[in-house]
């Protein structure tokens, strides 16, 4: 049994270890790795406004998901931005569950979560990614809809992605949720470069 819960101050090793993991698998492929500084920050200091969630299989950390109660600002236009949405950013998996479908499952669990939230009224899911190969993954398996193709700070090609938020009952047999308590408040946040899109190049 999965269980999605925000991060604890005691998780802080087993969340550092995860990230650690996951920038080496990166870099063993040439590719460019996210600093996970911000990510590291969250852990047991859940905001208003943004959380850090974790993945769980039998208490150990397999993967990771920054949730914000808005709009990332970067990306989307100001109508947009206007729109009460959940935006997720930096999502890790370890590398040991590669191919696991475990970041599939965290995209889920966030459509879920964001329709039980009825006091947020929450018209979307949103983020970001790099690549054409994971726009195509979750374009294309997970029913994501590509909005545009924007460049990042960093001069990188950035995909931006949306879907509605929807109930999903027969989810909760394989994962757990300790929900987190975003504000109701909707505002625009500006996020950083290495914050502001899901983490990775492969699906995962």
């Amino acid at each position: 049994m999965y269980e999605m819960r925000p991060a604890a101050e005691d998780d802080r090793t087993a969340v550092t270890d995860l990230l650690q993991a996951r920038d080496d698998w990166i870099r063993q492929r040439g590719l460019p790795p996210s600093d996970a500084v911000a990510v590291r920050a969250l852990i047991g200091d859940s905001g208003d406004d943004m959380t850090l969630m974790v993945l769980a299989e039998d208490d150990e950390i397999v993967g990771s998901v920054v949730l914000y109660a808005t709009t990332p600002s970067w990306g989307w236009t100001a109508s947009e931005r206007a729109e009460p949405s959940l935006g997720l950013a930096t999502m890790y998996t370890h590398p040991a569950h590669h191919g696991g479908g475990l970041g599939r499952l965290m995209t889920l669990w966030a459509l879920d979560y964001a329709a039980r939230r009825t006091d947020l009224q929450l018209q979307w899911v949103r983020g970001s990614v790099h690549g054409e190969r994971l726009m195509h993954h979750f374009r294309d398996e997970l029913g994501w809809d590509d909005v545009r193709h924007t460049r990042d700070r960093s001069l990188q090609r950035t995909f931006q992605m949306q879907q509605r938020p929807r109930e999903l009952p027969g989810l909760r047999a394989l994962i757990t949720s300790d929900d987190p308590p975003l504000a109701t408040d909707v505002c625009t946040t500006e996020l950083a470069p290495d914050t502001s899109r899901w983490a990775g190049q492969e699906p995962t």
